[in-house]
């Protein structure tokens, strides 16, 4: 499970979406406005890392680094 910590570029409401996967776009609505026009914050990146995506994580263990 992912947290994505989200601000709507409409009204600038900050607000977090937990998901099994990646989202996509338009399912990315903010909850105050219904604005598809929101941006991840660096601090999901934190959270998450770019072991969400799997050629990363293969990549890594090929490297052995991380």
């Amino acid at each position: 499970m992912i947290k994505l910590d989200l601000v709507c570029n409409a009204c600038k409401h900050a607000f977090e979406l937990e998901a099994e996967t990646s989202l996509k776009d338009d399912e990315k609505r903010c909850p105050e406005c219904g604005s598809d026009s929101t941006r991840q914050t660096f601090q999901s990146y934190l959270r998450n890392g770019p072991l969400l995506d799997p050629k990363w994580g293969t990549a890594l263990e090929r490297t052995g680094c991380g």
